[in-house]
């Protein structure tokens, strides 16, 4: 056993990730303040371009929905400790994520963007962090190129834009992974570092459970095992890490559980350690994410093979462009995808803690090879014209996304026409230019970059509110309620969460699927009611009320029906 680990510390210390420190890498240019500046400034106008506008489209169903209705339920209560939904506790995740939307909907009001802005700014500011905290061992001009390849992933960028976890708990876990590296990156140690990286780490706890401190301890500890150096830590950096966690998370789990004494159980049995383990929603196979990675990634993802060249090579060349601090993002994005992977649930959205960590290293391959020419490798040559061909395929994409958005709307607007008159331009720019030097060089890529936020604004300030609009039963209700002002709403079997954001609530009534006698009573004494009921209830739903009211499936969704009495009675 130990013959075995002092093979694996030297393959990785020697051959995998021999250069001990950035600086030592040939070609290092430190920036300017003004240049790190300007750096930031420009991501955070690209950011806020992506991110910002549009994000009044319907809320998806049920996440969205159901997290929105859980902050609402909290402003209503002002119970601030226990997160409810439909007037009941709801344990199955921390209060961070409803905290931040009640918040928002405090401050901006009860709509649709409110309920976005905590997941779209913690995008942003994991763009900016990424920079910030990245410069400070890969260099400057690499943590800029990193910054900018997750600015280009679309995954990232559309997660961010939805009331969702996990954009979020991204936020804190690279805050955690990349402070806590370096604390302990130099032979002196700094410890205010490692206690942000532990509130980081707390705060994700938070956020959505241990599976934080999953993500961010081991690649801390298993890193400093590998290099065996000043990074190894020890157990008191473990007690200071653990400190600040005790600190922010402790006294809410104290407070939860004293009001709830189930959670216990609920919460770290059943939904965190038996979720992980046996699982039976959202079984995928082993490999389920390697696609996923590509998909969120893109169109950043078309660089994936060349990064993977780039680590796996064993050529001088490439070996010495590889630092020991990237062998650290390297371990923490392998830990991330691993560890979900082996995961019995399996959702997309999981593996976005990974996200960061990946382009932080594509910048660190694109620094090293294709923006050191004096410095020529196959990967250099090889992604030459990888502008030119990148941004014909944002072309392809942006017209199919265009050609979707005509198809679910029956019509072609205004924002899509010129759309596809601002890709066809770039896309005439690209041809026009494509033997000239000019395009290889960094303008090649600057311009392959203003393509790609035109295509991702597209993408996410069009194509997702379409797709959201489509799919939102809420919208529908809406538009049914005008067409019958006097129609009753019932909602049967299907939760109305989050609909006062859509329509007043005023005559709008639940009944759950146990509570059928209640509901045929209940319709009886209407004479046109627009009822909303899933498939699996329409049959037997049919059947409980023919003898008072028909049943007609609106045109404008198939879970939405008019109910008409048959035989006007009079009302009791």
């Amino acid at each position: 056993m130990r013959q075995l680990k002092n093979r694996l510390r030297n393959w990785w210390n020697a051959s995998a990730f021999p250069v001990s420190d950035h600086g030592q890498l040939p070609g290092s240019q430190i920036w300017t303040t003004r240049q790190n500046v300007l750096a930031l400034g420009c991501l955070l106008i690209a950011s806020m371009v992506v991110l910002l506008p549009n994000l009044s489209y319907p809320l998806i169903d049920p996440d969205e929905t159901r997290y929105a209705q859980i902050a609402l339920e909290m402003i209503e209560s002002r119970d601030w400790v226990t997160p409810m939904l439909d007037g009941r506790a709801y344990l199955d995740k921390p209060p961070m994520m409803y905290w931040m939307t009640a918040i928002s909907f405090n401050v901006l009001g009860h709509n649709e963007s409110a309920a976005r802005l905590p997941s779209v700014l913690s995008a942003l500011a994991t763009i900016m962090m990424l920079f910030v905290l990245g410069r400070r061992f890969v260099g400057s001009r690499a943590a800029f190129l990193g910054a900018v390849s997750l600015l280009l992933c679309g995954g990232f960028l559309l997660a961010g834009r939805f009331l969702i976890l996990d954009s979020m708990l991204t936020l804190f876990t690279t805050i955690s992974l990349l402070t806590g590296y370096i604390a302990v990156r130099e032979q002196k140690h700094r410890w205010v570092w490692w206690m942000i990286s532990g509130v980081a780490c707390a705060l994700g706890v938070l956020t959505k459970g241990p599976v934080a401190l999953v993500l961010c301890a081991p690649p801390l500890a298993v890193n400093g095992w590998l290099r065996k150096d000043q990074t190894r830590t020890r157990r008191l950096h473990w007690i200071a890490f653990v400190l600040p966690m005790t600190l922010v998370c402790v006294p809410w789990y104290i407070a939860i559980w004293k009001f709830n004494p189930e959670f216990g159980d609920y919460f770290f049995l059943e939904h965190n350690f038996k979720r992980f383990t046996e699982g039976s929603n959202h079984r995928q196979p082993f490999w389920f994410y390697l696609p996923i990675l590509f998909v969120a990634m893109f169109p950043t993802s078309l660089l994936l093979p060349s990064l993977a060249v780039f680590l796996a090579s064993r050529s001088e060349r490439k070996r010495n462009a590889r630092s020991k601090d990237l062998g650290f993002l390297f371990c923490g994005s392998v830990w991330v995808l691993a560890f979900f992977s082996i995961a019995s649930c399996k959702l997309p959205t999981y593996i976005l803690p990974a996200i960061p960590l990946v382009a932080l290293m594509m910048g660190a391959m694109l620094d090293h090879t294709v923006f050191k020419p004096d410095l020529p490798s196959r990967i250099t040559s090889y992604l030459k014209p990888f502008p030119q061909r990148a941004s014909m395929v944002m072309f392809v994409m942006s017209m199919t996304i265009a050609a979707v958005d005509v198809w679910l709307t029956g019509s072609l607007q205004f924002t899509v026409a010129m759309a596809m008159m601002v890709s066809v331009t770039l896309a005439m720019i690209t041809v026009a230019n494509w033997n000239h030097q000019i395009a290889f060089e960094m303008p090649g890529w600057a311009f392959l970059s203003l393509v790609g936020i035109t295509l991702l604004s597209f993408a996410g300030e069009r194509l997702m509110p379409t797709i959201a609009a489509y799919r939102s039963i809420h919208t529908k209700v809406a538009i049914a309620a005008e067409q019958h002002p006097g129609a009753t709403i019932v909602y049967f079997g299907e939760n109305p969460h989050a609909l006062e954001l859509v329509m007043p609530t005023s005559n709008v009534f639940y009944f759950c699927r146990e509570q059928r006698e209640a509901f045929v009573a209940f319709l009886s004494h209407y004479p046109e009611v627009l009822l909303v009921t899933d498939d699996e209830e329409i049959e037997s739903t049919r059947q409980a009320v023919a003898t008072t009211h028909q049943l007609v499936q609106t045109r404008l969704d198939k879970h939405l029906y008019v109910a008409s009495r048959q035989h006007p009675t009079r009302d009791l």
